[in-house]
C-alpha cells in the first residue's frame, strides 16, 4: 500500500532572491532583476498584464510570489523555469495560459504540468505547496497569516462558525490573535484546496476537525515562528 502523499513546502523571506526580486518598468511590462546565475526570468503575458494593473507594493508581493512559485515547478519537474507556460485554473474562467488568477498550474511542451500548486504571502513571506505527480482530482491548498493582521473587532463574528467562536472564550491577548490566524489559515487552505476561494461564507466553513488539513508547527518550512500556517490536501494522508 502506498504511503501518505507528503507534499513539498518551501518558504521565502522578504527579501530573499527567491522571494521579492526588484522591479523595472519596460515596454513590454514588468522584468524581474537578475537571479544569482544571472538570468531574467520572466512572467507569461497574463501575470504580466495583471501585475501591472497593481500598486508598486502589491506588484513586487505578486510577482515575487510568482516567480518563486514558477522556481518551484521548474525545480521539481527538472526543467528550465522560461519553458513552462501558465496553465491557471477558475471554475468560473476555465483553464488557460490566459489566466492570471485561480488553482495555479504550468504546462510543458504544451501538456499539463504533473503538480498540484498552491502559493500563500503574508507580511513579505511567500510559502509554497506543491505535490508531484499526484493522482487525478488530488488538489492542494496552502495559507499564511501573521495574527497581527486580525487584532480587529468583529473578525470572529464574520469569519467563525458558532463552534470555532466557542472555542476561543477565555482568549485574549497573542493567544486570541493566534488561534483566529490558526483557522484563518486552515479556512483559506480549504477553500484553495477545493477551489472554491471566498464564494463560500467563511462563516459556515468550519475547519476545526476536517482530516484533510494540518496545522504547520511553528518554524516549518523555514517560517518564523509567529505566523500560522496550514495545507490542505483533497485525499486522505496528512
Amino acid at each position: 500500500m502506498a504511503g501518505p502523499m507528503l507534499p513539498v513546502l518551501r518558504s521565502c523571506p522578504p527579501g530573499d532572491p527567491g522571494g521579492q526580486f526588484a522591479l523595472k518598468a519596460e515596454p513590454y511590462g514588468f522584468r524581474a532583476g537578475p537571479t544569482a546565475a544571472g538570468r531574467l526570468p520572466l512572467l507569461d503575458p497574463a501575470e504580466l498584464d495583471r501585475a501591472a494593473a497593481l500598486a508598486p507594493g502589491p506588484r513586487a508581493a505578486f510577482v515575487a510570489g510568482r516567480l518563486a512559485l514558477r522556481a518551484l515547478a521548474a525545480e521539481l519537474l527538472d526543467v528550465p523555469s522560461p519553458d513552462l507556460t501558465t496553465n491557471f485554473s477558475c471554475p468560473r474562467c476555465g483553464t488557460g495560459p490566459g489566466l492570471s488568477h485561480g488553482r495555479p498550474g504550468y504546462a510543458f511542451r504544451g501538456k499539463p504540468a504533473p503538480l498540484a500548486l498552491s502559493l500563500s504571502r503574508s507580511s513579505g513571506w511567500i510559502l509554497l505547496a506543491a505535490l508531484v505527480e499526484p493522482p487525478p482530482g488530488v488538489t492542494i491548498g496552502v495559507d499564511l497569516e501573521d495574527p497581527a493582521r486580525l487584532d480587529f473587532d468583529g473578525f470572529d463574528g464574520v469569519a467563525l462558525t458558532r463552534a470555532e467562536r466557542a472555542g476561543l472564550a477565555g482568549l485574549s491577548g497573542p493567544a486570541l490573535l493566534q488561534e483566529r490566524a490558526r483557522l484563518w489559515a486552515r479556512k483559506e487552505a480549504w477553500l484553495k484546496m477545493t477551489g472554491r476561494g471566498l464564494t463560500t461564507a467563511p462563516d459556515t466553513l468550519d475547519v476545526l476537525h476536517r482530516a484533510e488539513l494540518r496545522d504547520l508547527a511553528p518554524g516549518e518550512a523555514g517560517l518564523p515562528p509567529d505566523l500560522r500556517a496550514a495545507v490542505a490536501l483533497s485525499a486522505a494522508g496528512l
